[in-house]
């Protein structure tokens, strides 16, 4: 099981991260990951579909294409894996699709996405027999155990059935989503959190239940009153938390790890 890391700031962890979840619009965000990527590194690109939507911006999927196609050439040879997630309508699902079909003629090969709203049962039969990895999304904040366990379990209902009837388990991946308790009950090849870089906008650490830590997100260390003028060290606060944020990825690797090996017990191995 693979945990892409999305988020960060300043390059912090970003040393012992081989999974990197990146928006594509996010320029700054994208120059500096790819100081970091080498043989070892799997990238996944986000459209960027849900950031625009909030923005009230629109993307051109003639640009997208044009980035996917440019950005493969420069890194196919460079990195382990890239994988792309199909530009979303955010509300949307038959735009999404018609968008989705579209890349397909191009020739660009993009992760579909099943949306948790509008599901269509026959949709995702479809996607399980014809793409090799695809996506849920439309998960970040509904209630886990109200909205998000019972569709997921209709969801993997069907993938279970496709995996008894071909032995092969199709290749999911859940954006957003990284909880152990989802898991250790779906048989998931990736998934994407943000968690680990709690410190930086939040001041705390999930993994290591650490709050009150400084805040450096944004110059969000302005809240110290009159920072410049007495003792306050905004590069000591950054050593701090680099070291904390690398403790917390260092947790959830270790987390990657064990999942993965729980579900290899149960005789489910993905080729990575």
């Amino acid at each position: 099981m693979r945990n892409y890391f999305a988020g960060g700031l300043n390059g912090m962890g970003y040393d012992i991260i081989n999974n990197h979840l990146i928006a594509w619009i996010d320029k700054s965000e994208l120059k500096e990951r790819e100081d970091y990527f080498n043989k070892k590194s799997n990238i996944l690109i986000d459209s960027g579909a849900f950031t625009s939507f909030n923005q009230g911006k629109k993307i051109d999927i003639m640009e997208y294409v044009d980035f996917i196609n440019g950005f493969t050439e420069q890194w196919k040879d460079k990195v382990n894996s890239i994988y792309f997630i199909n530009l979303d309508s955010i509300g949307n699902p038959q735009e999404s699709w018609k968008n989705q079909e579209y890349l397909d003629k191009k020739g660009i090969k993009t992760l579909p996405v099943i949306h948790q709203w509008g599901f269509d049962e026959k949709i995702l039969e479809r996607v399980v027999q014809k793409y090799d990895i695809f996506a849920f999304g439309g998960m970040v904040g509904r209630k886990q155990k109200e909205h998000t366990i019972p569709w997921l379990n209709k969801c993997y209902n069907i993938i279970g059935k496709h995996w008894r009837k071909t032995k092969k388990m199709p290749k999911s991946h859940l954006l957003g989503v990284a909880s152990e308790k989802i898991l250790y009950r779906y048989p998931v090849f990736s998934c994407d959190s943000r968690t680990c870089f709690m410190e930086i906008h939040f001041g705390l650490s999930n993994y290591l239940k650490i709050q009150g830590l400084p805040r450096i997100g944004k110059k969000s260390y302005l809240k110290y009153k009159n920072w410049k003028k007495y003792d306050y060290n905004l590069e000591n606060d950054k050593q701090l938390l680099n070291k904390i944020i690398k403790k917390d990825i260092q947790g959830y690797l270790k987390q990657e790890f064990e999942i993965t090996e729980f579900w290899k017990k149960k005789g489910i191995i993905f080729n990575e």
